[in-house]
């Protein structure tokens, strides 16, 4: 190991700005699709040395248009007939909710958070790891609360209208999906975890995906009372969110999001943003697998992940590190190495 993987304590003061001894590392091993499949085994030797700092735990979510289990209701869906339905491979080729008239049946079968068995291989592995005397911060982890919900019920095009011509139904939508994760992280709060992440996707490249005013509105009250849940058992909450959600930060943090993910590389302004809210929240700081992983020579990906670290650090804390999404296919493997080596080894050298 290039270094031992931090305690739980030491994590904790990493995302409180307590002074921890290193950044603390979490999803710097996130292989995209097509990674493993082109570099097999090769990643498992290049990252076997490399802590991982939190222990990371899910559970079985619910279906989109059929369940995992067999429960059928076990979905956000609530027809029989979707696969009659044209759907390609687009988030709005087909919707869940196509329609508002259908609001009261789809309510009615609205999946359970407390589904029997959902929560079972989450159990066995938080043992497991009990067992072992792995001593590291845990983390209850989701993909989807509320904007990508939204998206992926109604569609892209109807949730932009529904934000003008049928606003209390949105509302309505936003009260069954809050009420299903305040559900969920009292299942993760029954097995200790130390936090909770999920993610929302609210920004696209150059800007916000709804206007302040919008997210104020309609996400502002659900994430605020989501927060105080999470907050209320002593757990912090992390969200990753894609895209320039700069015109929403003020937002997010006074919500009470305590840990921010990625920071993306060229659609916010990093430097600014670190400036600004690093003493008001802390950030999973992601390297860019865009363009620097995937297109500079070795040297300049060190550079730019030094350069990269150096922007969000502060002696108190404030900064994990992570990769900003999956890694795609196309990066070299000694730019994945270096990576590795870099926020491990100079994540740590910044803070002695």
């Amino acid at each position: 190991m290039l270094r031992q993987p931090l305690t739980k304590e030491e994590t904790i003061k990493a995302i409180e700005r307590k002074y921890p001894p290193a950044a603390p590392l979490v999803f710097h091993k996130w292989w995209g699709q097509g990674l493993w499949e082109k570099y097999g085994n090769a990643l498992h030797e290049i990252s076997k040395d490399i802590p991982d700092d939190v222990f990371v735990v899910g559970f079985q979510t619910p279906g989109g248009y059929t369940s995992p289990n067999s429960n059928p209701s076990y979905r956000f869906g609530y027809r029989d007939d979707y696969h009659l339905l044209a759907r390609g491979r687009g988030h709005d080729s087909s919707n869940i909710l196509p329609t508002w008239d259908d609001l009261d049946k789809f309510a009615d079968d609205f999946p359970n958070p407390h589904e029997p068995g959902t929560f079972d291989g989450t159990k066995t592995a938080i043992e497991n790891a009990n067992k072992a005397g792995d001593k590291r911060y845990r983390l209850g982890h989701w993909w989807g609360v509320f904007h990508e919900k939204f998206w992926g019920i109604r569609g892209m095009e109807n949730l932009m209208v529904d934000y003008h011509e049928h606003k209390e139904e949105l509302k309505v939508l936003g009260r069954l999906m809050l009420d299903f994760h305040k559900g969920v992280v009292d299942r993760f709060a029954e097995l200790k975890v130390d936090g909770i992440f999920t993610s929302d996707d609210l920004g696209h490249q150059t800007s916000s995906m709804m206007s302040p005013k919008t997210f104020h509105e309609f996400y502002y009250p659900l994430y605020k009372e989501l927060c105080d849940h999470v907050h209320s058992y002593g757990m912090h909450f992390w969200l990753h969110s894609c895209g320039d959600n700069t015109p929403l930060m003020d937002d997010l943090i006074s919500a009470g999001v305590d840990v921010f993910h990625p920071v993306q590389r060229f659609a916010m302004d990093e430097r600014a943003t670190a400036l600004k809210y690093g003493d008001k929240i802390s950030f999973l700081a992601g390297v860019d697998v865009q363009y620097l992983l995937p297109e500079s020579t070795e040297e300049e990906c060190r550079k730019g992940i030094r350069e990269w670290i150096d922007m969000f650090y502060r002696p108190e804390g404030g900064l994990l590190l992570a990769a900003g999404n999956g890694i795609l296919p196309d990066t070299p493997l000694e730019n994945i190495r270096a990576m590795l080596e870099e926020v491990t080894i100079y994540g740590t050298e910044i803070y002695k």
